[in-house]
């Protein structure tokens, strides 16, 4: 994948207050990826496929919050301009797979449905709330068929932490030309409120438990976990807790406990595990729905006549596991990493969105113990670089973010 030849111009000019940019702007280009991962050698045979994943700004809300773009010209705020440069980016980016966040539920129809005639199928789940906004999935049906997917809704009314209509969404996509090795791609918007990091640590312990459990497979005596790709707007600069987690596979969350946030209620443990599939998977047993216990619209409780398991509900109510729930660390062994750096290697960061200044909030992870590796990525620009945009949206993009985009190979 490339975007060509990097324009020689210089940064923007003002013309009547109007910015012209070169085209492509030069840090917006494909870079090889020097990701280390399990993998040796490369061959001919081995599945390649990109993902895009792109908060593309719902137009409800950027008109719901207009002091955030007082900025930015009328004309690059209206979505009829906007929603004709999301698509062109869209498509010359041509991914394999497309993960959205901010996808406003009565644009499906009218902008989101072209990506259908463009030969991708998709899912989309509405947030839980009053939202008319939420995440999508699509992939070029040419290369992927669906073997499932699933939505998560992170409000959970037994566990006042977890008060918020944010959702996940994921799918199992198996590569057409080779059916025998699925993969998981999952994504999510988390909670925005900066001062709520407890609340989107929470909503991504619900997010990992799902990943954990959807990913899952056993065959005979074999048993793992499929390969893994986690892209998203996590409303967390790389400092936060919920980085940390996700790069590092545990973190320190006793200041972030809130007093009442009793995980024993919904039974999804400090190891980010439903207990019930912790303890199936000890005694070899795959997971019946029923006896999860978290409220999520996709289990619809009740398949009439299906015999749940009694390992959860009797586990949770025994104090002998106690000890999996509020240790006040977390973890994962989901062993993920970032396709992106976050700092360059002459120590300026990148950047994905301004917050009051420019920051990343937007991240793609992949689990690299896996038959996954990164081959390229789609370059951020640094702080500084960020300056020659001014405004997002403008006349070249048209979302408040900037799109993550990378290339993965699949070893065979």
């Amino acid at each position: 994948m490339s975007t060509g030849e990097c324009n020689s111009q210089p940064g923007p000019t003002h013309q009547t207050g109007i910015m012209n940019f070169p085209k492509p702007i030069c840090f917006r280009v494909w870079e090889a990826a020097e990701k280390k991962t399990t993998i040796d050698g490369e061959s001919s045979n081995n599945f390649k496929f990109s993902v895009l994943s792109y908060n593309v700004l719902a137009q409800y809300l950027l008109e719901g919050h207009p002091y955030l773009y007082t900025n930015c010209s009328p004309t690059n705020l209206n979505w009829t301009v906007r929603s004709v440069r999301i698509f062109d980016e869209i498509i010359s980016l041509s991914p394999d797979i497309i993960c959205l966040q901010e996808v406003q539920a009565t644009h499906l129809q009218s902008f989101y449905s072209k990506l259908e005639y463009m030969g991708y199928c998709g899912i989309f789940k509405e947030k839980s709330d009053d939202k008319i906004d939420g995440c999508a999935i699509y992939f070029k049906q040419s290369h992927f068929k669906m073997q499932d997917c699933f939505s998560v809704e992170f409000y959970q009314p037994e566990l006042p932490i977890l008060d918020r209509g944010n959702i996940g969404i994921m799918v199992k996509l198996v590569p057409n030309n080779v059916p025998t090795s699925p993969i998981v791609v999952a994504t999510t918007h988390l909670l925005f409120n900066p001062k709520r990091m407890d609340v989107r640590l929470a909503q991504i312990r619900v997010l990992l438990a799902e990943i954990d459990r959807f990913a899952f497979y056993k065959e005979g005596n074999v048993a793992g976990h499929l390969p893994i790709i986690l892209t998203g707007d996590f409303n967390s600069t790389p400092d936060s807790a919920v980085v940390h987690l996700l790069d590092k596979g545990h973190v320190d969350a006793s200041l972030l406990q809130a007093e009442n946030s009793d995980w024993q209620r919904i039974g999804i443990t400090d190891s980010c595990q439903h207990l019930s599939v912790f303890l199936d998977r000890q005694e070899g047993r795959l997971t019946d729905f029923s006896s999860v216990m978290i409220q999520n619209s996709d289990y619809r409780c009740s398949i009439v006549g299906a015999t749940a398991s009694c390992t959860a509900t009797n586990a949770i109510l025994s104090t002998s596991h106690s000890k999996l729930f509020n240790s006040n660390m977390m973890y994962h062994n989901l062993q993920l990493i970032s396709a992106y750096d976050k700092v360059k290697p002459d120590g300026s960061i990148e950047a994905s969105t301004f917050q009051n200044k420019w920051v990343t909030v937007d991240y793609i992870y992949f689990s690299h113990c896996s038959k996954l590796k990164l081959l390229e990525r789609l370059r951020l620009p640094t702080v500084e670089e960020c300056k020659v945009l001014e405004v997002l949206p403008n006349e070249v993009y048209g979302s408040d973010h900037l799109a993550l985009a990378a290339t993965f190979e699949l070893q065979l």
